[in-house]
């Protein structure tokens, strides 16, 4: 579908990009702009900024950027009409009747037909359950104390080997059932159904549409549980199991599961807010999701080993979402499955009332690496407290923190600080030395790449630009869009140059809104965001500026001149020759501005 600028600019610019962002990011207000952790990855120091002025973001960890469409594409894995139709949806925009493109139209239709699919293959799983075929499931389901009520709710299911035959019979082509998860194809077994002889767990996105499923095998085979494959419609760090149901709840937190078993067995239990990741450790796409329901999240994993460490694993990055976060004890009992067999819900309410906070449960488990009997033991454990309490930002919950662990552990408070501070001291000066070194590093790489340094240059004479429209005066007759680099960034200058011509300014967050793939206005937003020196002179500020566009003409000149060679053009050769002379003048002029 083909919209109009315009209406893409309408659409931008009612949706502040402070407002969308921050439904899915902690932002606090920094300047005259915003910082969080970024959604995009995994990070400790606040690195995301959005800026109101502009309507860009930019994360100076991973690079990614750009405006409010971008957020969305990137996060959401939205397209950009996707983005562009949920943010008109929102804002009250009614956007023109859409003319998809016959890709768009195949994409759409492909999802759709999926989503159908996967509707179909719960109704029959659901079904043959109660059947003869599934009679041997059914049972095991009841064996694991679940309700008629509970199957029904979570729409358990029994996988035979007769799928197949139905959706070929109901028109459903090879090459699409091939692609859709559900069987596997070889040439010597022929096709297979992928789960079969399993009990299964339809998987549900938060709209409650089956996107995917998850099986238990009867029997000894292997695997013992098994997941449905990425598809066009289901992308596992995306999602979490039981939150069509659980996003409902009226409870303050959200209890997270390790398996399809401990969420149905709390649900039935009366704990409506359970959920559980998707047989992967728990993402930072998963976290941010939890934070649109909730900002208590209260970890209920196995009580073994492996358990104790998803639930370490998990902690941090629930933590970078803004969420926060306590821990269930269940010992002696294995997960919360068996602990409700056997002391109930309201034992289990209990633990959940005394559940631990992150960061409590995080030094027991840490204390069981040390002999608190012995004394060289008993130091190193509060050395490594103390490390721990680096982890908190705010110095007033560091604090906090700090004399909580002092009653907790018998540690003198006074000594005990004075060790966090010293280690404190330590952290910052090796993480200045390292962020000078790796600072180093990257600016050396960057030059030594082909064209690096030109594309840097490139970027930042673009930024200059937009932060101080009047340097574009400067370039008139100087510089054009001709002498960028090729793709997105000759494209960029040639937006920047036209609307400084027709408005005498440059609105970031609108040109970038003119690349449709989240890369390129991922590449647009960082072209246009490169980081100024704001202690910078007047006068050193000139002459870098003038290095910058000689650097630039004298690169164009020299790309010019080659294509001139190589067709022979003597004429033009000459004339580029005069032109390259003229650089160091050029150089003088912009010097004096």
């Amino acid at each position: 579908m083909y919209y109009s600028d315009q209406i893409i600019d309408e659409v931008r610019s009612r949706n502040d990009i402070v407002e969308v962002v921050g439904a899915y990011v902690k932002l606090k207000r920094s300047g005259s702009n915003y910082q969080g952790l970024c959604p995009f990855h995994n990070e400790k120091t606040p690195s995301f900024s959005v800026s109101p002025s502009r309507q860009t973001y930019k994360c100076f960890g991973c690079g990614k950027g750009g405006n409010v469409f971008t957020f969305l594409m990137e996060y959401e894995n939205f397209s950009f009409p996707e983005a562009l139709r949920y943010l008109a949806e929102r804002s009250g925009v009614t956007l023109p009747q859409e003319d998809v493109s016959q890709e768009q139209q195949k994409r759409a239709a492909e999802r759709q037909q999926l989503q159908a699919l996967y509707k179909r293959a719960a109704t029959y799983y659901y079904q043959k359950l109660r059947s003869p075929a599934g009679q041997n499931a059914y049972q095991y389901l009841r064996e694991r104390q679940l309700s008629e009520e509970t199957i029904v709710k979570f729409g358990l299911g029994y996988s035979d080997s007769k799928l197949y035959p139905l959706l070929k019979n109901e028109g459903y082509s090879d090459p699409f059932l091939s692609k859709s998860g559900l069987f596997t194809y070889t040439e010597e077994h022929g096709v297979r159904d992928k789960f079969w002889n399993r009990v299964m767990f339809p998987i549900m996105d938060a709209n409650s549409r089956v996107i995917a499923f998850g099986g238990r095998v009867m029997g000894d085979g292997l695997p013992k549980y098994l997941n449905s494959p990425e598809t066009a419609i289901f992308e596992k760090s995306r999602h979490l199991y039981g939150l069509h149901v659980a996003r409902r709840t009226r409870k303050p937190y959200f209890l997270l599961c390790e398996g399809y078993m401990d969420t149905i067995s709390l649900h039935q239990a009366g704990f409506d807010n359970a959920v559980a990741s998707l047989g992967t450790a728990l993402t930072g796409l998963q976290a941010n999701l939890l934070r649109r329901y909730t900002q208590e999240v209260v970890i209920t994993y196995d009580s073994d080993g492996a358990g104790q460490k998803a639930a370490l694993r998990a902690i941090p990055i629930l933590r970078e979402a803004g969420i926060k976060t306590r821990v269930v004890d269940m010992k002696p009992y294995k997960d919360p499955d068996e602990f409700i067999k056997a002391l109930g819900a309201e034992a289990y309410e209990e633990r959940v009332r005394g559940a631990a906070s992150s960061f409590f449960f995080e030094l027991r488990v840490l204390s069981e690496q040390f002999d608190m009997n012995d004394p060289e033991d008993k130091t190193r454990f509060y050395q490594e407290a103390a490390r721990k309490m680096l982890d908190f930002p705010d110095e007033l919950e560091r604090r906090t923190y700090m004399d909580a662990f002092c009653k907790e552990y018998y540690v003198p408070q006074e000594d005990f600080r004075r060790l966090v501070n010293r280690l404190g001291n330590q952290t910052a000066f090796q993480k200045n030395y390292d962020e000078v070194r790796e600072k180093d590093r990257k600016e050396l790489a960057e030059r030594n790449k082909p064209d690096g340094g030109l594309r840097a240059a490139e970027k930042l004479l673009l930024t200059w630009c937009i932060e101080q429209p009047e340097y574009f005066r400067l370039l008139e007759g100087i510089l054009s869009a001709e002498d960028f680099e090729e793709g997105v960034y000759r494209s960029v200058a040639a937006m920047c140059f036209a609307q400084y011509r027709e408005e005498g300014r440059v609105e970031p967050a609108r040109l970038i809104s003119r690349f449709e793939t989240k890369e390129e206005q991922s590449l647009a937003a960082d072209i246009c965001s490169t980081p100024l020196r704001e202690d910078m002179k007047p006068e050193e500020r000139r002459k870098a500026f003038a290095d910058t566009v000689v650097r630039i003409r004298t690169q164009s000149l020299e790309a010019a001149t080659a294509q001139a060679v190589r067709e022979n053009d003597v004429n033009k050769v000459q004339v580029l020759m005069r032109e390259k002379k003229e650089l160091k003048n050029l150089h003088r002029r912009l010097l004096l501005g």
